[in-house]
């Protein structure tokens, strides 16, 4: 029985081997059909062929061989921390230009404001048309229903005209306003400054009008300081009365749907220089009193306190009632207690969202309230706290609608003697009687105290307080500390998410902005915001004392006036100027820096102020925190250990701080580097090399790649030496006029002095600098190269004047330049034009290019010219717009993408062409392929870049080239074949070729993942995670609850009343009608009742106390805050085993923007944007660089199967090859066995920052990151004990319907 049993067993073992080999029979079977030698032959002809005949089209021995040869050529190494040194001496040189101009026009407003005669009947003289100054807004302007006629500027309005003209009208002026290429081709007049007045200020005001009047003066020094220097961009002086005096004059462009909200006074500029950096503390009162009106303009006052903020100062936000609570959760430290977080826009941010949703209930606790609020700053003051502020001044603003007490003992044992901490009290509601405790508080902390009564009032109100915190500033008085801000647009996107042109000073719509950006993208001529940095200085009142009369009632029927002096210490305003940042890397050669190198700077606060990776634009939208973008979010190390985000690398951070600390320094790190909108990534080991800009905040830093970073191609051609060249050759020949060649139009090689007189403009670079090279052959040795950088005092030539039609050259430069157009002139010389035509018959290339060291891009046609269109009115089509020439898009050289990557991949193979086509092209024709190869001097290690030559192919031609070889050369086998699938992908994983069009540039991830995770598992590709810092998310806007939208009776007679009470107010705004009752009540009428050095509405003169006309402000808008936006993940999985069933909802992805046919920048889809709030977020996304070891390591092509993909249990066979001379692999994948296959995308995502990470998140948004204390902290003097003016009431009888209508006014701007 036993031996039966061991004969069945025999049996089912062998039946069991022989289905076994049945099945690895069946197996090989389908893994012989595709034959991985002859996979490798398609590769090895097509790669062959591709280097032949690119050699040939792109003149590649020609050019290597003239660079190699060339005697006034050699390879140097360079200095990097001494040329980096040398860089920050010249932009400090620069700066000071630009610090000795403003402290010009502050010497001068304080010499002014001290000799002016104050007049008090000013402002009537203006309401009657008796006196007029240059009003921005009502400048150049023409009269309703204008119907054309004389010249327009002959039928402006203007104050000057006869009063019987029909053009005459009181408080109008006319100027002549030219477009001047300096300032950005905007209409100005150099002679003169022009002023602008918010909305909320009122120009008849005595106070207002004498300083507007006295500040005319100023245009004396505006004027010398741009004849010294000009380069200088806007000057212009800030009042503390509100008003901005801009030079040059500009005209203030307004529309009727777009109220204008700039004051002066909110900008960063400004409070930096009106007071030292601020730790304050900000009480909200949240009882059950806090409701319906008060609650609304206690936010608005929160709200407005921290715009007047910047990135120097510290706060938080505490809400009380029964108990003291954070406002935000999140800003607390490791024991719950509430921390101080810097002022930046995100952190603002999140204060904004969580203010607008407090609910208040309980009764108030004072006591509670107020010791919270000083042992938090105690902590900060006594190095206490985990974190540091700002160690200067500290205030506490409480917000409240009563104080029952003056709680006496809590102040005296937390703030005397020396009153460290200052309070600000704010007491909210019409109905409140009782003061004196509110104000008492204030006044014995020297502080101020408001009592804001409407919402309109909010803004001028909470202003109030920046003059008190600058009053020490104002008593050293020789002290002028000069500050700068972090980067800022000339675009800004304020709370009310409109776009406002700050240096332009032209409000927009996001309509009226799209519609002008569309034209100008069809122009090819946006370019995107100009951004730059101020610098300013405290303007101050140099009268120690001023007269105060006083009103004393002796008798029921007499009263009898008495002056006395008061003591006064008054902030005037803030002078600045602006510095462009493209005016900073004037003084960075990009030439010097060498392909892949570049500048950046920070600041005290290690933000950014330029980086080639701040990228403040989303769509044509500034981002929310695009000046607070912190180096350690640009540079992106990288750690094949760590893959988390915001990973703490020590020596970034080690170089972080020592750059805030502006020292000097040398690093090395390797970085992951990302290109084309963040598809494209490599590791590249950098070296940087750092030095402080003196006198300022900022540290330079340059990077140079470690492999060739510290070589360059030096030697040009010496003009002046007949020897180089042939007889009666001129300089100008080698660089034809309208040629085929185009130069960098960011460099600087010849200018004249910033734009020069109007003979002296160019319509191009080119045209500019054949015009020079035409003078360098009529002046020969005479010719004078200028002064291409900055010096002490700029002079033309010895010591001539700095006139507009002095030239500056950089010899090195354009020396560079002459010789590299005498090397490539070889693409001008053709042998014939069969050779030419032939090059686009048998290989399909259009056109062949090179581009050098010297930004010059030349290039040769091959393709025939396209059929000229005739028909005028189909010659642009806005739905298909026209590409355009290859010249017009890629004519940066060495900035250009493709020159980037061809240097790179040249240590990956020396002998190679780098290839690329657009991304997701699909089936959309004709599209081209572009391919570069770099041409380098030198030997071994001692080699640097010279240029890059390469070739645009027609796609068509291209695919069918390749196709043909495997049709011819693999028998059976092919790519047309429905068995097998053949995609040749480029070194990052997109599609160069495919069967099926639509795939052409897609991720190929996307159309086959599992084959691409085999490939990452063998490593031929290397998987890059890569965090985006700077991303933006758009949120659903959501307002209101979900019930808001049903419609009761008493919601639609609401509507119906607030639309009628709408449009009486803009009727009688529009036509000031109220005007017609008083031109007084625009701002306050005083009460008859006996005035107090304690009261705010109290103004000093030179002569006289004066009352300070109140006037109501529009209230800011709160910017609606929405629930984040659901993002769907990717469904990536990375197994060789059987994926789940793909689904095609893994396909629907959400699509945030979309990539407008033919333009250049994005467009987004406004009605979608008007739905959602851009907010800024993390975003990380996996990326992917081929690893060429992997397949040269093997020796042979790569050949792989994927087992359980499927039910049927069948294998799916794939052969990988390197295609040589280039960076393309081609995959021949099996189609017989129907593996499931998974998605992978390259579209980044929002890194989740859920419970396990919410700590790393709230770290991210309090950026306790190191910084530097700004130098200079001014925040004591002892004369402030002798100045008494500290707020009271509301002193003033507003005339009903004034109040009516500037409540309409905000209900209207909301």
């Amino acid at each position: 029985m036993t031996g039966v049993r061991w004969g069945l067993a025999g049996l089912v073992l062998l039946a069991s081997v022989a289905v076994t080999q049945f099945q690895q029979q069946q197996q090989q079977q389908q893994t012989n059909q595709i034959d991985a030698k002859t996979v490798e032959g398609w590769s090895q002809k097509f790669g062959a062929e591709l280097w032949v005949s690119l050699s040939q089209a792109t003149r590649r021995e020609s050019i290597q061989g003239q660079y190699d040869n060339m005697p006034q050529l050699s390879v140097a190494e360079v200095d990097g921390f001494e040329m980096v040194r040398t860089m920050a001496a010249e932009v400090q040189i620069m700066m000071q230009h630009k610090i000795d101009a403003i402290k010009r026009i502050m010497e001068l407003a304080e010499n002014i404001a001290l000799d002016h005669k104050y007049d008090k009947e000013r402002g009537s003289r203006l309401a009657e048309g008796r006196y007029v100054y240059v009003n921005a807004k009502k400048l150049n302007v023409l009269p309703d229903g204008d119907s054309g006629g004389n010249g327009e500027f002959d039928r402006y309005l203007s104050q000057y005209r006869d009063p019987s003209s029909e053009y005459y009208a009181p408080g109008y002026s006319r100027l002549m306003l030219n477009p001047d290429p300096h300032f950005s081709g905007i209409p100005v007049n150099t002679s003169r400054s022009s002023v602008h007045v918010p909305t909320n200020v009122f120009d008849g005001e005595p106070k207002v009008i004498n300083a507007i009047d006295w500040s005319k003066k100023l245009d004396d020094i505006f004027r010398d300081n741009y004849e010294r220097d000009p380069s200088l961009s806007w000057q212009y002086f800030g009042s503390s009365t509100g008003f901005l005096r801009q030079y040059p004059a500009i005209k203030w462009l307004t529309y009727e749907d777009d109220p204008d909200m700039y004051d002066a006074r909110m900008r960063d500029w400004y409070i930096k220089s009106a007071a030292s950096a601020k730790d304050i503390v900000i009480l909200l009162d949240t009882s059950g009193s806090m409701t319906g009106l008060r609650k609304e303009i206690a936010k608005h006052v929160v709200i407005n306190i921290m715009e007047t903020l910047g990135e120097d100062d510290f706060l938080t936000v505490l809400t009380f009632s029964d108990e003291t609570r954070p406002l935000v959760d999140c800003f607390t430290d490791a024991d719950g207690e509430p921390e101080l977080v810097q002022a930046t826009t995100e952190n603002i941010a999140e204060f904004t969202e969580a203010v607008n949703n407090i609910e208040t209930e309980e009764i108030a606790n004072f006591t509670s309230a107020l010791v919270t609020g000083f042992n938090l700053l105690e902590r900060y003051k006594t190095g206490q706290a985990r974190t540091s502020g700002t160690g200067c001044n500290q205030a506490i603003m409480l917000v409240t609608d009563g104080v029952p007490y003056k709680f006496e003992t809590i102040f005296q044992e937390h703030n005397e003697p020396s009153t460290p901490v200052r309070m600000f009290t704010y007491l909210i509601g019409r109905e409140i009687s009782d003061l004196e405790a509110a104000k008492w508080i204030a006044c014995h902390n020297k502080g101020y105290f408001t009592h804001v009564t409407t919402l309109a009032e909010v803004k001028e109100q909470v202003l109030k307080y920046i003059p008190v915190m600058a009053r020490p500033l104002v008593l050293m008085r020789e002290q002028h500390p000069v500050r700068w801000t972090g980067v800022y647009a000339d675009i800004e996107v304020p709370n009310d998410r409109m776009l406002w042109v700050i240096g332009l000073a032209k409000p927009m719509t996001r309509g009226q902005l799209r519609e002008e950006l569309e034209a100008q993208d069809r122009e090819g001529t946006f370019k995107g915001y100009k951004l730059m940095t101020t610098v300013s200085i405290p303007v101050y009142n140099k009268k120690n004392h001023t007269n105060f009369t006083e009103s004393i009632r002796v008798s029921d029927k007499k009263k009898v006036d008495k002056v006395k002096k008061v003591r006064i210490a008054e902030l005037l305003g803030v002078a600045g100027t602006d510095v462009p940042i493209a005016q900073i890397e004037k003084l960075i050669p990009p030439y010097k820096l060498g392909v892949n190198g570049y500048s950046f700077a920070v600041n005290n606060n290690g933000y950014i102020l330029y980086h080639p990776d701040l990228r403040p634009m989303f769509q044509e939208i500034l981002k929310p925190n695009y000046n607070s973008v912190d180096l350690a979010e640009v540079e992106l190390v990288y750690n094949p250990r760590s893959d988390e985000p915001r990973y703490n690398d020590s020596n970034l951070f080690m170089m972080r701080k020592e750059m805030v600390d502006q020292k000097d320094g040398v690093q090395r790190m390797t970085v992951k580097v990302h290109m084309d909108d963040m598809k494209r990534v490599t590791i590249r080991e950098q070296d940087y090399f750092y030095h402080n800009i003196s006198n300022t905040p900022f540290t330079l830093g340059i990077v140079f790649p470690s492999k060739y970073g510290k070589y360059r191609v030096v030697g040009g051609l010496e003009v002046n030496d007949p020897g180089n060249r042939q007889p009666n050759q001129k300089v100008s020949d080698f660089l034809e006029k309208d040629g085929k060649w185009k130069i960098h139009p960011d460099w600087v090689y010849c200018e004249y002095n910033y734009g020069g007189t109007r003979d002296r403009l160019f319509d191009k670079p080119e045209d500019m600098m054949h015009h020079f090279l035409m003078r360098l052959d009529d002046e020969n040795k005479s010719f004078n190269w200028g002064q291409s950088r900055v010096r002490p005092l700029p002079k033309c030539q010895g010591n001539g004047v700095y006139t507009p039609d002095c030239q500056k050259c950089d010899k090195e430069l354009v020396q560079a330049l002459i010789l590299d157009a005498m090397i490539t002139k070889v693409f001008e010389d053709k042998t014939s034009s069969a050779d030419s035509s032939q090059l686009f018959q048998l290989f399909g290339i259009n056109l062949s290019f090179v581009a050098t060291r010297s930004g010059l891009t030349r290039w040769e046609e091959h393709a025939p010219p396209p059929d000229p269109v005739y028909d005028e009115e189909h010659a642009f089509d806005p739905e298909n717009p026209k590409e355009p020439h290859f010249s017009e898009v890629n004519n940066e050289a060495t900035d250009e993408v493709w020159y980037k990557r061809a240097v790179d991949y040249h240590y990956n193979n020396p002998e190679s062409f780098v290839f690329s086509v657009p991304f997701d092209i699909g089936d959309k024709r004709p599209t081209v392929v572009t391919a570069t190869h770099a041409i380098f001097k030198g030997k071994g290690t001692k080699k640097a870049p010279a240029a890059v030559v390469g070739v645009q192919i027609d796609y068509e031609h291209f695919r069918n080239k390749f196709m043909n070889i495997t049709n011819k050369q693999g028998g059976t086998l092919s790519c047309d074949s429905s068995k097998v699938e053949c995609y040749v992908i480029d070194n990052n994983g997109f599609v160069v070729i495919s069967e099926d069009p639509l795939n052409t540039g897609k991720f190929f991830g996307e159309i086959d993942g599992t084959v691409l995770n085999s490939l990452v598992q063998n490593q031929v590709f290397k998987k890059i995670k890569v965090y985006d810092y700077q991303a933006i998310c758009l949120e659903s806007a959501a307002y209101g609850n979900p019930a808001s939208i049903m419609m009761t009776p008493f919601r639609v007679m609401a509507n119906i009343f607030n639309w009628i009470l709408a449009n009486i107010a803009f009727t009688i705004i529009r036509f000031e009608l109220h005007h017609l009752w008083n031109p007084d009540w625009t701002y306050a009428m005083p009460q008859q009742s006996q005035p107090s050095l304690n009261d705010p509405n109290l103004v000093y003169d030179g002569d006289y106390y004066a009352y300070d006309d109140e006037y109501m402000p529009a209230a800011p808008v709160e910017e609606p805050q929405m629930p984040p936006l659901q993002e769907p993940e990717p469904d990536v999985q990375y197994e060789d085993e059987a994926p789940p069933t793909f689904s095609e909802k893994d396909n629907q992805l959400m699509q945030e923007y979309y990539q407008k046919e033919g333009g250049p920048i994005p467009i987004l889809d406004m009605t979608y944007i008007n739905k959602t709030q851009p907010k800024p977020c993390d975003k990380e996304v996996e990326l992917y660089e081929l690893n060429e070891e992997a397949l040269k390591k093997e020796g042979r092509p790569l050949q792989g199967i994927l087992r359980n993909c499927h039910t049927s249990n069948c294998v799916r066979q794939f052969t990988v090859s390197m295609i040589p001379n280039t960076n393309l692999i081609l995959v021949a994948a099996d189609t017989t066995c129907p593996c499931y296959s998974n998605r992978i995308s390259v579209e980044p995502t929002k890194v989740d920052y859920g419970p396990s990470n919410e700590t790393m998140y709230c770290e991210k948004l309090k950026t306790n990151l190191y910084r530097k204390k700004p130098h200079q902290c001014i925040k004591y003097h002892p004369q402030e004990e002798e100045i008494s003016l500290c707020g009271s009431g509301c002193s003033f009888k507003m005339c009903p319907v004034v109040l009516i209508i500037l409540y309409l006014t905000t209900y209207l701007y909301q």
